[in-house]
C-alpha cells in the first residue's frame, strides 16, 4: 500500500512533470560543465540557473497538486522552448568553431536540439492537461 498522496502518484507517471524535474537538475549542472569558470556572458551562464529553479518550483508545485501547478508548468516549458529558440537556431545557423564547451559545434546543436524537442513535447503535454482540467473544472476555453 503506497502511502504517497493521490495527486503526487498521478503526477510521477506525467512525462511534463518528469522532465521538468530531471531538466532542473540537469541543465545548471551542463552549463556549469560547458562554459566552467568563462563569466564573459554572464545572462548566459545565468539563465540555465533561473529556468532550473521555475522547472522544479513547477515540477514540485504540479506533484503536490497545488492549484497552480499546470500554469507554472506551461510558463516554466513556454519560458525555456522561447529561451531555446534563438539559442539552438542561431547557432545552428551560424556554426562557432570555438564554442566556449570546447566540444564540436555539431555535438553542441544536438545536445540543445535533443533539450529542445524534449522542452516541445513537455509544453504540448503541459497546455494539453492545462486545458483539460480547466474544461473539467467548469472553466470556459
Amino acid at each position: 500500500m503506497s502511502t504517497m498522496p493521490p495527486n503526487e502518484a498521478i503526477c510521477r507517471g506525467r512525462f511534463e512533470v518528469s522532465a521538468a524535474y530531471a531538466l532542473g537538475i540537469m541543465l545548471p549542472i551542463l552549463e556549469v560543465a560547458r562554459r566552467r569558470t568563462d563569466f564573459e556572458n554572464v545572462p548566459a551562464y545565468i539563465d540555465d540557473f533561473i529556468i532550473g529553479a521555475l522547472l522544479l518550483w513547477a515540477a514540485r508545485s504540479a506533484s503536490r497538486g497545488r492549484p497552480h501547478g499546470g500554469a507554472l508548468l506551461v510558463a516554466a516549458w513556454g519560458i525555456l522552448c522561447g529561451g531555446l529558440w534563438g539559442s539552438f537556431f542561431g547557432q545552428l545557423r551560424n556554426p562557432d568553431p570555438n564554442n566556449v564547451s570546447g566540444l564540436p559545434n555539431g555535438v553542441v546543436v544536438s545536445i540543445k536540439g535533443a533539450i529542445y524537442v524534449v522542452a516541445l513535447v513537455a509544453l504540448f503535454l503541459s497546455v494539453r492537461r492545462a486545458v483539460g482540467t480547466e474544461a473539467a473544472a467548469g472553466h470556459p476555453r
